[in-house]
């Protein structure tokens, strides 16, 4: 089976983990969900043994870029009140 539906059907089957979350978490999975889904293309490269090690890299990746562009307006709101 192709890397890219193998991690289609790992994020498929998280679908009932997802309906059992609170709301306020299950919002918060969807967003993570959906980065993961971003990559899906590049991780279709890497042909790991085990897909969901690429989808948490995913994750990771996007969780560093949300902090960077927050560590980014929180210098740039310094610079401002300086």
């Amino acid at each position: 089976m192709p890397v890219r539906w193998e991690i289609e059907a790992q994020l498929q089957e998280l679908k009932g983990y997802i309906k059992s979350l609170r709301k306020e978490d299950r919002m918060h999975f969807e967003i993570l969900y959906s980065d993961v889904k971003k990559h899906i293309s590049s991780m279709s490269y890497a042909n790991p043994l085990n897909p969901v090690e690429l989808m948490q890299w995913s994750a990771i990746l996007e969780i560093r870029k949300d902090i960077r562009k927050i560590k980014n307006e929180i210098n740039r709101l310094i610079c401002e009140q300086e």
